[in-house]
């Protein structure tokens, strides 16, 4: 990283980093609050091993794309960042969608639902955040080619989400309606997967 294009190319993705790091902190604490209601309705967080597993897998790619940029020199393509940051606003607002629809009943934790949800993105698939988070962890490395760091953590976020998704889905189909509203459909996209 010599020339000021590269650096200031790594400083607009340490900026993005910054940005997508504290919607990710404000989203924490916005689930300790909704965590507090549902257990004073009576709803627990379930014990779930995974979910430490999955903090770390999301730190991850704020961690390892800095240094995978320091330590193998990856070059800065501005139509690359351009298109990368494009996509995660987009998914941002997807996220704000999907978070809003959800209310009270969203949660980092696997928390009973105190009803079923089918508004919004849950009209056509059942996780549409895990969609999101799965796009995410490939656009923000993306953002200044980290090609390491995006299969690396999306390898992870794979084997993650396939005990995350069966654990919470134990808890969803126990839910009174959840079967026959949310049962038909598709995890992650309309009529894929």
């Amino acid at each position: 990283m010599t020339t000021t294009s590269v650096d200031a190319g790594f400083v607009a993705y340490l900026v993005l980093l910054t940005v997508m790091g504290a919607a990710r902190i404000a989203e924490l604490v916005v689930a300790r609050r909704l965590t507090a209601q549902a257990t004073a309705r009576g709803a627990r967080p379930q014990r779930e091993p995974v979910f430490v597993v999955m903090v770390v897998l999301h730190v991850l790619p704020f961690l390892l794309g800095p240094l995978e940029v320091a330590l193998l020199e990856r070059p800065f393509s501005t139509p690359l960042f351009a298109t990368s940051a494009a996509a995660l606003l987009l998914l941002g607002v997807a996220r704000v969608w999907t978070l809003s629809t959800l209310g009270a009943r969203w949660n980092v934790r696997i928390v009973q639902p105190d009803a079923v949800v089918v508004a919004g993105p849950y009209r056509y698939v059942r996780h549409p955040n895990y969609a999101i988070v799965i796009a995410e962890l490939v656009f923000l490395p993306l953002a200044h080619g980290c090609f390491v760091t995006l299969v690396v953590v999306s390898a992870l976020n794979a084997v993650v989400l396939f005990f995350r998704i069966r654990a919470e889905e134990r808890v969803l189909f126990a839910l009174p309606g959840y079967a026959e509203q949310m049962g038909t459909k598709k995890r992650f996209l309309p009529g894929v997967f």
